[in-house]
């Protein structure tokens, strides 16, 4: 898959993410709830995969949220499985009242069904 095909499946299933760009051919970034930064990264072990991590800050970032591995995703729904833990974590670390705020400022534009 290339950076427009998964940039195309976090525009579809994360309607939340906003200031999404792509930075190279390899590699996206996306902002979540106006909250967390997300980033993708193609790496080519043979099969040709993608490997998501949330930035915390600093150097500091996870591939691994919840139990769920956010690495080594070659297909459309590997890569849609790593999107939904992804905004499964990130609702969770915000919180119901940000997410209201959220949903209050943005409409439910900002929110999967």
């Amino acid at each position: 898959m290339t950076v427009d095909d998964v940039l195309d499946l976090v525009r579809a299933h994360l309607p939340a993410a906003t200031k999404a760009y792509r930075r190279s051919d390899v590699e996206l970034t996306f902002v979540l709830y106006d909250a967390f930064a997300v980033r993708g990264s193609y790496d080519d072990y043979g099969s040709g995969s993608w490997g998501f991590g949330i930035l915390l800050g600093g150097d500091a970032s996870v591939s691994e949220v919840l139990g769920r591995r956010l690495s080594i995703r070659g297909t459309r729904d590997q890569v849609r499985e790593a999107l939904k833990a992804i905004d499964e974590y990130v609702r969770l670390r915000v919180g119901r009242e940000y997410l209201a705020a959220y949903e209050a400022a943005y409409g439910a534009r900002g929110f999967q069904p």
